[in-house]
């Protein structure tokens, strides 16, 4: 089966951490989202998948260097010189997707325990020319109107049902199954969206289906996103962890706190941890610092007496003794070249953006 991961995209709402990666590439519990999302592929029968790559795709490639193990699909690159918009992405990539039946189609900044064997199943049996995996609604997501019979009807009301017709509304979890013949269905112009564009002319003829998720689903596209989804993954246990995210860095419990703890990660007498914590590898946190609900990206240094509580501390950081931080994401500009972000402040060489 092929699958496609939409992975183009600059990533802007995720910013700072962004600056110089993709957001595919941006470690979660010690392994870039990308490669859980490929594990998770993997584990339901996709053997070939493709990736669109815009921004920083060289942090793409390095995410997945050297990653062979079993079970885990092939991987073909399109390039896109500009961004193409989600069907843009999938029609100029059309050619590595056909010949093998529907194709799975995911975005890249988010983790689900969707059962795609399950969903395939009702596609198939649907008839439709797509079937979106949908999750019950959540504010500040458009909510996507279905009618009993499974079948989409609008996107945040577009186009307009009729009256009495919408039997329940749902979020788009990103994740959907194509037809080929759908993908045909894509308008030669970029950028081009696939629910703006495809999705809403196919609602009035039944052409959309939807399979509903009540499990795990979790977008990781913005700082506060990112910082709430990691944690949540820590309240897990090792099994249901693994059901979700595949690959991570190993669970210990560290002092008062449920801990993904890389390899390297180094420790000093006295660091005190709480809540829920994710360490890097080769991070360092030194005595009397104090680390509670927070993510410490790989080969960040954590200064003594430090005091970070629900903060995002990025790849290289190094900390000066006693920062403290409550509710931010703190990345290194050693030079201050970063182009300016709204709401982050540039001090002694880090960037801060306050949560």
């Amino acid at each position: 089966m092929k699958a496609m991961v939409l992975a183009a995209g600059e990533g802007q709402r995720l910013l700072p951490l962004t600056l110089h990666q993709a957001k595919p590439a941006v470690p979660v519990l010690g392994r870039p989202l990308l490669v859980h999302i490929l594990h998770r592929l993997g584990r339901h029968g996709v053997d070939d998948v493709v990736l669109n790559l815009h921004h920083h795709p060289e942090s793409i490639r390095a995410a997945l260097g050297g990653r062979v193990a079993p079970g885990l699909p092939a991987v073909r690159f399109s390039h896109e010189e500009a961004i193409l918009g989600t069907a843009g992405g999938i029609r100029r990539a059309a050619s590595l997707l056909r010949g093998d039946g529907p194709i799975v189609v995911c975005n890249s900044d988010c983790l689900c325990d969707v059962d795609l064997h399950a969903a395939l199943e009702a596609h198939r049996r649907s008839g439709c020319l797509a079937t979106l995996i949908l999750a019950p609604a959540r504010p500040g997501y458009t909510r996507v109107g279905t009618d009993s019979r499974g079948r989409v009807l609008s996107f945040g009301g577009e186009p307009e049902p009729e009256p009495g017709s919408v039997a329940g509304e749902h979020l788009f979890t990103g994740y959907h199954i194509l037809e080929e013949s759908a993908v045909a269905a894509i308008p030669d112009r970029a950028p081009c969206d696939i629910v703006r564009d495809v999705y809403r002319a196919l609602c009035p003829s039944g052409g959309v289906g939807a399979y509903f998720h009540e499990g795990f689903w979790w977008e990781f596209g913005s700082p506060e996103l990112y910082l709430e989804g990691s944690l949540r993954l820590l309240d897990y246990p090792p099994d249901r962890l693994r059901e979700i995210s595949g690959e991570h860095d190993p669970l210990r419990r560290l002092d008062e706190a449920a801990a993904a703890v890389g390899p390297g990660a180094e420790i000093e007498k006295g660091a005190r941890f709480r809540g829920r914590v994710a360490l890097g590898y080769a991070s360092h946190v030194a005595e009397d610092a104090l680390v509670e609900d927070s993510i410490v990206m790989p080969e960040a240094w954590i200064g003594p007496g430090c005091r970070l509580r629900r903060t995002i501390v990025g790849q290289d950081v190094e900390l000066p003794a006693g920062f403290v931080a409550d509710g931010a994401v703190i990345c290194a500009d050693p030079e201050g070249e970063a182009p300016p972000i709204p709401r982050a402040e540039r001090t002694n060489g880090l960037l801060v953006l306050r949560l």
